[in-house]
């Protein structure tokens, strides 16, 4: 076999590869199972707990620790997600919206992490979001 088919076939495989990542991510991202609680940590302590089920309209609250603040808004479609943030770069802010427990919002210089999760306890839980 030439080496321009072993690259051609090389090349196809690795774009059916990232196709079907990206579409079992997009397929777990777009809804709010039953039960969805948005646990929100400051210095890893649970400063609050947001029923994302249960939500009739959008909303928004603030979260002010150590001088700085972010912007949280909930939405009617059960996703959270940072809005306004007093922290430099931002990177919470451009993270998005989240419906589920795939990839959580962090905040380095504030702090805060948002991680979604389907069941409502403690937050303490003996596995991360990976190992589940």
């Amino acid at each position: 076999m030439s080496i321009k088919k072993k690259a051609i076939i090389l090349i196809v495989v690795a774009v059916v590869i990232g196709i079907a990542a990206v579409s079992s991510i997009f397929i777990m991202n777009t809804k709010t199972k039953k039960g969805s609680y948005a646990y929100i940590y400051h210095n890893n302590e649970v400063i609050r707990v947001v029923d994302l089920t249960n939500v009739k309209e959008d909303y928004e609250f603030k979260i002010e620790v150590d001088g700085g603040y972010n912007t949280i808004r909930v939405t009617k479609d059960g996703s959270i997600g940072v809005v306004d943030a007093s922290c430099p770069d931002h990177i919470c802010m451009n993270t998005g919206f989240i419906k589920n427990g795939l990839m959580p919002i962090t905040c380095l210089p504030n702090k805060i992490v948002i991680e979604v999760k389907n069941s409502l306890n403690d937050g303490n839980s003996a596995y991360d979001s990976v190992a589940k």
